[in-house]
């Protein structure tokens, strides 16, 4: 049975780039999910990720749709928001969606995000290395 993990923009993010995530993300013991929301926010950084990786923006977002990731709309996890929210919606209010997909599947949440310090089930990319 594969291991699911929830995956927080900035994984994504780096692994578009180039960094050791995207050799994380096709590890076949791993299922990985992410939200409607996290996917946007990674589309508004899109001028960045082409910049550093010296990529097209359109060939950046093409390789997006490529990453084995599976995405969740809001429906899907819109029973844990509340719950998400009064977790972390005070410390980032961005961060709610993710951590409320991580909650519907209890699941661990991949992230370098440092605003999760306060939440149990987070797995750094230190960890898979």
């Amino acid at each position: 049975m594969k291991i699911k993990i929830c995956v927080d923009a900035n994984i994504i993010i780096s692994a578009l780039i180039g960094g050791v995530e995207r050799n994380i993300l096709f590890d076949s013991k791993f299922d990985f999910i992410t939200t409607d929301f996290t996917i946007k926010e990674v589309e508004k950084y899109l001028p960045i990720i082409e910049k550093k990786s010296g990529v097209e923006a359109s060939k950046i977002k093409f390789a997006l749709s490529l990453l084995p990731i599976k995405v969740y709309s809001k429906e899907h996890y819109a029973d844990k928001i509340k719950e998400a929210d009064e977790l972390i919606g005070e410390i980032d209010k961005k961060d709610v969606d993710i951590l409320a997909l991580t909650l519907k599947f209890e699941c661990y949440v991949w992230t370098e995000d440092g605003d999760f310090e306060t939440i149990d089930k987070v797995i750094r990319t230190r960890d898979f290395v």
